[in-house]
């Protein structure tokens, strides 16, 4: 005999947020012993629902998506954070909540949107692309007799160039190439 096939309960991000929101409030630091354990109890366990439930609708990684990149980060820090014990005084406990709060919050945003990126999102993905790329390139791994790097890579190189290019964040259009539509006039101002 099969057990009966059992739907998984929705994700309820409204009271998931407003957990957040009670602890990264301005006033989190009057709550009671008592509260805070409570929720941060409640924190603990939005955030393994949440990461479970985006583990299981995301697809393997690819080297081009920079939100299932950022996503697979959130998770790490999530479970980093669980993994995490709150300090003796009020406020570290306090401060423990509001770490997990913040991760509640970016999950909640991944789980809503597949396209979300936090705002480090680009830089994240350049970052775990030369991390995927070179420990299995054999260029990159090539070591002379003294164990210094000698490896010529040009993919390796394209992908460092690509991480601090995102560290840097978008390159600027001058304000000469927007009036002009992003042509710059010559000599003659055509």
């Amino acid at each position: 005999m099969t057990a009966p096939a059992t739907e998984a309960l929705p994700v309820d991000l409204d009271v998931m947020r407003a957990c957040a929101e009670r602890v990264l409030a301005e006033d989190a630091d009057v709550l009671s012993l008592e509260e805070s354990g409570t929720l941060t109890l409640q924190l603990r366990g939005h955030l393994m629902l949440v990461i479970t439930e985006i583990e299981t609708r995301e697809p393997a990684l690819s080297e081009d998506d920079v939100p299932g990149v950022c996503a697979f980060f959130c998770i790490g820090e999530g479970r980093l954070r669980l993994r995490a014990e709150p300090g003796h005084t009020p406020s570290a406990r306090i401060a423990h909540a509001q770490v997990l709060a913040r991760s509640v919050i970016a999950l909640c945003d991944h789980y809503e949107n597949g396209d979300h990126q936090c705002p480090s999102g680009p830089e994240r993905a350049a970052y775990l692309r030369l991390l995927l790329h070179c420990p299995g390139c054999p260029a990159c791994r090539t070591v002379n007799d003294d164990g210094k790097a000698i490896g010529t890579c040009k993919t390796a190189d394209r992908l460092y160039a690509e991480y601090r290019q995102a560290r840097r964040g978008p390159i600027p259009v001058p304000a000469s190439e927007t009036a002009t539509g992003g042509r710059v006039p010559d000599r003659d101002g055509m």
